[in-house]
Parts: C-alpha cells; structure tokens; sequence
C-alpha cells in the first residue's frame, strides 16, 4: 500500500501532461462536439470496460457501489460535452483555461461532500492559479457572442469536471481502479452515443485525418490521461488532483503554439507561470497522502 502511495504524484504528473494534449486533438478533428465526445468515451470504453469485467469478480462484495461509476460517468459525459463545444467557439488558451477552474468548485464542495479539510496552503495555491488563468484567458473573453458562449460553455465544463472529480475521489475509497474507471467511461459511453443518435449527428463520413485524431484522442488523454488520474485520486484529496489540473492550460497552450500557430500573448504567458505557481504552492505542503485502495 505504502509503495503504491509513493507513486501517486508521478502517476499524477503523467496523467497532467496526457491530457494536455486533448485540446489540440479535438481542434484537429473536423467533426460535431457531441460525435468527437462520443467517439472518444466509445473507444476507450472498450478496453476499460473489458479490464472492469475481469477485475468485476474481486469486488462481487460491493455491488451497493456500482452507482458510482454511473453518477460519475453522467458528469464526465456532460463535461466532454461543454468543453469540446467550448473548443469550437472560442480559443484553446482561454477554453482549456476556463475549464480548469474547477478546483474552486472542488475546493468549496469538498468539505461538505467529501468530509475533507482543505488546508490553507491549497486555497493559496488555488488563488494564485486561478490569478494566472485569468490573466490567460483575459484578452480571449468578451470577442463576441460566439466567444462569449464558448467561455461559458468551458465554465459549464469545469462544473461538470469538478463533480466528477469529487464522485471519482468518493468511489475510489471503495473501489478498485479498474472497476470504477471502466464503469464510469462505459456509462459515459452510452450517455454520450444516445445523445448523437438523438442529435442525428453522423458516425461517419469524416476524413481519415479526423479519425486518427479520434482514435489519438480516446488513448492519450483518456485511457493514459484520465486513467492515471482516475489511479491517483485513490490516494489524493480530490482538491490537490483539481489544482494539478491546472497545469494542463500550460501544456496547452505550449502544443497550441508547435501545432495551431496560437501564439500566446505575454499576458498569457505570465499567467501560465502563475498557473505553474500555483500548483507547486499547492502541491508542495501536501506530501501527505489520503488513505485510499488500488
């Protein structure tokens, strides 16, 4: 147990950098916000959900709990949603941004729903990430009404994040890894392909180009991304995951630049030094870890 402890921040510093690379992804796939959500809960829930059922007979005790995989996978779905509609209006700086201020919803709902105290230093590393991804997103808000919902579909997102997040850190005291994560990707999955299908929305028809950026997307950012943060959040208060998010607008943004030509502003560039701030204030103080199982 004390060994898996040990690994829980690395895991969770490699599941940051995965899904930093979501943004770009999506914006390269030249298809409907609801069809690239889908098609990225779809795939991954494959592999997922087969390690769930293998696993399934090791927690034949817990059948009370398999609610949570569901709660967790209607929140992810919703988030995928927003947040990659977000990514069709509005820039990739202000939307990954702005969907990664969910540590505030996590920070002032954690105590109340999950009965974890969030010390001092976090709420300080949570206010000086929060400053930069202000300042990030600051000269990309307010460009129009297209823009303007972009923005507030990303803050929808970090809503819907936030709660999943907080189900995930719940389930994950009393379930394994595997049978949470392949539950909750599954019943996204599901969510996700009933509402393209009610949407009318095409499976296919799209160039080869978009499909390898579906398939990449489903495998970095979910499977490998998600994943290992769904791992950590095992043997880590939901607020310390939440403020390592915040270092995904910083890997962002940086793919942005190689792969969009979105060259930051040098606010933008502050605040994601802000936003790195933040995470080391936060994550520094917090080397305990929360009791948890694999």
């Amino acid at each position: 147990m004390q060994e898996r402890r040990s690994y829980a921040y690395p895991v969770l510093a490699i599941g940051v950098a995965a899904v930093s690379c979501a943004a770009i992804l999506i914006r390269e796939a030249d298809a409907p916000a609801l069809v690239i959500a889908a098609y990225r809960m779809g795939l991954a829930a494959i592999p997922a959900g087969t390690l769930a059922l293998a696993t399934s007979r090791r927690e034949g005790s817990r059948k009370r709990l398999s609610l949570w995989p569901l709660v967790a996978g209607v929140f992810l779905a919703l988030h995928f949603s927003f947040w990659i509609a977000s990514l069709q209006q509005t820039s990739v700086i202000a939307s990954v941004v702005l969907v990664t201020t969910n540590p505030l919803f996590v920070g002032l709902a954690s105590p109340f729903l999950l009965r974890e105290r969030v010390p001092a230093a976090v709420w300080t590393g949570i206010a000086i990430s929060m400053a930069g991804a202000g300042l990030m997103a600051a000269e990309d808000i307010g460009e129009g009404m297209g823009t303007i919902v972009g923005d507030l579909y990303a803050l929808l997102g970090a809503v819907f994040g936030a709660a999943y997040w907080m189900t995930g850190r719940a389930a994950r005291r009393r379930m394994s890894w595997a049978g949470y994560t392949g539950g909750a990707y599954t019943a996204a999955a599901v969510l996700l392909i009933a509402a393209v299908l009610i949407a009318r929305e095409p499976f296919t028809g799209y160039s080869a180009k978009t499909f390898v950026m579906l398939g990449l997307l489903a495998l970095v950012p979910q499977l490998i991304g998600h994943s290992a943060i769904n791992w950590s959040l095992g043997y880590v208060p939901a607020a310390l995951v939440a403020i390592a998010i915040l270092g995904e607008p910083v890997g962002a943004t940086a793919l942005a630049v190689l792969f969009l030509g979105e060259t930051p502003s040098g606010l933008e560039i502050a605040g994601g030094l802000l936003v790195l701030a933040g995470v080391y204030a936060a994550l520094r103080p917090g080397r305990l870890l929360a009791d948890g199982n694999g």
